[in-house]
């Protein structure tokens, strides 16, 4: 008796999720098209950036574009861009994966649009203004270890070294 009610529920719970998945790509189109994040990037970084400015301007580039479009579409127009100048410059690309993986997840769950917002509201049925209420000590929390991961590369490499 209750299939209908919970078919019903997914669909609009799956449409919302897909509605943001469709404007982001579109968004992610336009940018990618006029070549916004490379020029940025050239930009920021300049000739020869350290290790520090690009792992600096990884987080703030995945933080901040995770907060406004899905994250997915983030991850296919900023990976391309960043990917070859983090492995000329001897970044570990496992260390660079996680970073931009812990920025994905707080990005995501970071207003104005962060898309796990959305999904949460929809999911527990609860307005977005409740739902962001009490999340700031927890993307705090998240900050701070991403500043540790980039700060230390051992700390996302460990488990790898065990095996070798």
């Amino acid at each position: 008796s209750e299939i209908y009610n919970i078919a019903l529920s997914t669909g609009v719970i799956t449409t919302v999720v897909f509605i943001l998945v469709a404007v982001g790509a579109a968004f992610s189109w336009i940018i990618s098209y006029a070549r916004v994040p490379q020029l940025i990037a050239e930009g920021i970084l300049g000739n020869d950036p350290s290790i520090f400015t690009i792992l600096l301007v990884v987080n703030i580039f995945f933080f901040i574009g995770c907060m406004f479009v899905e994250a997915i579409v983030v991850i296919l127009i900023l990976t391309p861009i960043f990917v070859p100048i983090a492995s000329a410059a001897g970044i570990d690309l496992v260390h660079l994966g996680i970073i931009v993986t812990l920025q994905v997840a707080i990005g995501s769950g970071t207003p104005p649009f962060g898309t796990s917002i959305f999904t949460c509201s929809a999911i527990f049925d609860q307005p977005y203004l409740k739902v962001i209420k009490n999340e700031a000590p927890y993307i705090a929390m998240l900050l701070v270890a991403c500043v540790l991961v980039s700060a230390f590369p051992g700390i996302s490499l460990f488990l790898g070294s065990l095996t070798q």
